[in-house]
C-alpha cells in the first residue's frame, strides 16, 4: 500500500489536487474522504466532478446523505455518511447497486469498515496555526499507487515536507 502526503494550502489548491487525482478515475471505482468537519472533502469533491466536466453545483450532501454528478463520460455519486449511525442503515441506504456505475466519492467512509473498497483514501488533516491542510493519500493497491507516481510531477507543488 502506497502513501503520499500533499499540502494544501487553500480550498482552490484542494479543489485543484482532486482535479489532477480525477484523471485516473473511471466507474466502478471509489474515493473515500475523511477528515474534521470543514477539512476540505466536499471542496476535493467540487474539484474532482469540475475537471471531469461537471457543471452542476457540487454540495455537500449532509442532509440528503448523495447526491448524482454527471460528467462527461460517467455520473459521480457523492456520499456523505456523518449522519448515518449504524451499519444497518448504511446498508438500508442500497447505494452499492450504483458502485459498478459511477465513481463514487464518500465523506466520512471510515465510519463503516468493511462495508467500502476504496481505490484511494483521502484523509484530511489542518495544520496548527494556519489554514493548510494535509492529505493522506492512501492507494488501495500497487496500481493506483503507479498512477499517482506517474502525474506526480504535476502535483509537485503540493508535496508535503
Amino acid at each position: 500500500m502506497k502513501e503520499f502526503q500533499l499540502k494544501s494550502r487553500s480550498e482552490d489548491e484542494t479543489r485543484e489536487i482532486a482535479a489532477i487525482l480525477s484523471t485516473l478515475f473511471h466507474a466502478g471505482e471509489m474515493i473515500v474522504l475523511d477528515g474534521e468537519l470543514g477539512a476540505g472533502k466536499t471542496q476535493f469533491a467540487k474539484g474532482f466532478a469540475n475537471a471531469l466536466g461537471c457543471v452542476d453545483n457540487v454540495t455537500s450532501p449532509t442532509f440528503s446523505i448523495a447526491n448524482f454528478y454527471k460528467t462527461r463520460e460517467w455520473e459521480i455519486l457523492h456520499v456523505d455518511l456523518y449522519r448515518v449511525e449504524t451499519p444497518e442503515e448504511y446498508e438500508a441506504l442500497g447505494l452499492e447497486d450504483y458502485f459498478p456505475r459511477v465513481v463514487t466519492l464518500v465523506e466520512w467512509g471510515s465510519k463503516f469498515p468493511g462495508y467500502l473498497d476504496p481505490s484511494l483514501a483521502v484523509s484530511f488533516a489542518r495544520e496548527r496555526g494556519g489554514d493548510s491542510r494535509v492529505l493522506t493519500i492512501t492507494c488501495a493497491n500497487d496500481a493506483i499507487g503507479k498512477s499517482i507516481e506517474r502525474i506526480m510531477p504535476r502535483l509537485t507543488l503540493f508535496l508535503s515536507c
